[in-house]
């Protein structure tokens, strides 16, 4: 019976190791497999985190080189318009010159025809004034005008480079035929003249 009694201690003692045995082989695999599965999430999170950070990258990389690119156009901008601002100041300069050229005479009669008839009235009153200009000059256009008209001149130039202003005697109606009226009147045609001439 001791036999028996050891036999089946060792029998039991066998189930156990395979049993245990078993058991750390199921606890292996599955924590292998765990392990494994774990692995493969962390690769993922990782592979979306760079894929993430490279989208963020090339965006940032576009915004500043858009950034870069905008800045360059508005310093190309800001050059032409400085050039076309050069153009203008050079105009009117020649502009505010004008009483002492040949020019002048013709220039200036048709300045006051357009002012008088854009007033549209023969009672009009007509300002004129140009820097250097010899009074004699601007007192003969007061000839042309129509009967009933007034010629004033100017001691000054008007609006500063010089022209004709118009208006009915009530001076309810006024028309403004200075150098910078004119200037003003063409500025978005002048600007875009000038630019077209100068940078094609």
């Amino acid at each position: 019976m001791a036999e028996s009694l050891e036999k089946l201690h060792n029998r039991i003692l066998s189930d156990a190791k395979l049993k245990a045995s078993e058991i750390i082989s199921e606890a292996e695999a599955k924590a292998k497999q765990i392990t494994d599965e774990e692995q493969a999430r962390f690769q993922k999170e990782v592979d979306e985190i760079l894929s993430k950070a490279t989208l963020e990258s090339e965006s940032v990389k576009r915004s500043i080189l858009s950034s870069r690119i905008r800045a360059n156009r508005l310093r190309v901008l800001e050059e032409k318009n400085n050039i076309v601002q050069d153009v203008i100041r050079s105009v009117e300069q020649t502009l505010s010159e004008i009483a002492g050229t040949e020019q002048f005479q013709p220039a200036l009669k048709r300045f006051v025809a357009e002012a008088v008839e854009a007033v549209g009235t023969d009672e009009s009153i007509v300002s004129v004034g140009f820097d250097n200009a010899e009074k004699k000059n601007l007192d003969s256009i007061g000839k042309g005008l129509p009967k009933g008209s007034k010629l004033v001149v100017e001691s000054r130039p008007i609006d500063g480079l010089g022209g004709v202003v118009a208006s009915d005697s009530d001076e309810k109606m006024v028309f403004n035929n200075s150098f910078k009226a004119r200037l003003e009147r063409l500025d978005n045609q002048l600007l875009s003249t000038i630019s077209s001439v100068i940078f094609g």
